[in-house]
């Protein structure tokens, strides 16, 4: 009896650590073999109790076209190819059920679906992790970067590398500079 519960447990202890190594192990290698896009965002800066400071994202392309005879429902995982604009910043393409054939997509969730003024239909999208963890200090002060622009706000990106429909974001920008590199560059324009 003893021996069979304390295999139930290495067996679930095991079945735990295989799931959340999976988990790492995905993210990694979309870090590290991933396609680079950049997206452009709105930041604002909450706190987690558990995790600590970070600049949370909100993705300003999080809507992508859907073709008027594809029947997806909200909550649905779908397929939306990343296209590169003139400007450099990646775009959403039009959804889809199945994944194409080639090219970047990311594998998100359908939300609402409304037309807009020109009657295209539209998707929300749930766009890929929405944190951008930092330091303690660090994170008030990139909003403050961002937001306290007298005058008007810095431009601010996020670069997400993207594998097989997960995206993960590497760096968050100002201005096009890599965010540490801008604090340690503009440490005295922040205050």
């Amino acid at each position: 009896m003893k021996s069979s519960r304390l295999a139930l447990f290495v067996l679930v202890a095991l079945v735990q650590l295989a799931v959340a190594g999976g988990a790492i192990v995905k993210h990694e290698l979309t870090l590290r073999y991933g396609e680079a896009f950049r997206f452009r965002i709105q930041p604002v800066d909450p706190v987690d109790a558990f995790r600590g400071r970070y600049v949370a994202i909100r993705f300003a392309e999080d809507r992508a076209p859907v073709a008027d005879d594809l029947d997806i429902g909200s909550g649905k995982r779908v397929f939306v190819p990343i296209e590169v604009g003139i400007d450099g910043f990646a775009r959403l393409g039009q959804v889809d059920v199945e994944p194409p054939s080639n090219g970047a997509y990311l594998r998100l969730r359908a939300g609402i679906i409304a037309p807009d003024e020109d009657g295209t239909r539209h998707a929300w999208v749930s766009m890929p992790s929405q944190r951008f963890y930092m330091d303690e200090d660090l994170a008030p002060e990139t909003e403050r970067a961002v937001w306290g622009v007298s005058g008007g706000r810095r431009q601010a990106s996020v670069s997400v590398r993207v594998r097989n429909g997960i995206g993960v974001i590497e760096e968050l920008y100002i201005d096009d500079v890599p965010v540490h590199q801008w604090l340690a560059e503009n440490a005295e324009s922040t205050e």
